[in-house]
């Protein structure tokens, strides 16, 4: 782990929401060859319901399904989130490294 701060996060977190907002809702729900058939919109959503778990594991509380939000509200719902998981274990690099990567990783597939 490379020790990312929350700040580091939240530079991601920027370009992750710039990156789901500019692709549009068409592009968001188009099947991508480099995606292995998948659509942007449902790697969003995959990762929405990663960070909403993650947020209740560290909370210790019940996990819950993350709602069907319209896809040009995506990047909201993402960053709402991920601000979740972030809040609920402020001073835990490992989580910020964590969230990181899984933010790195959701821009780089879309």
């Amino acid at each position: 782990m490379s020790f990312r701060t929350p700040d580091h996060v939240e530079r991601e977190l920027r370009r992750v929401v710039e990156r789901i907002v500019s692709l549009g809702p068409a592009r968001l729900a188009r099947p991508s060859e480099h995606l292995d058939g998948d659509t942007p919109e449902q790697r969003v959503r995959l990762v929405a319901q990663w960070l909403a778990d993650r947020a209740a594991a560290l909370e210790r509380r019940p996990r819950v399904v993350v709602p069907d939000v319209a896809p040009h509200a995506l990047g909201d719902q993402i960053a709402v989130l991920a601000r979740d998981v972030l809040l609920a274990a402020p001073d835990d690099w490992d989580v910020a490294d964590e969230l990181h990567e899984r933010l790195v990783a959701l821009r780089r597939s879309l």
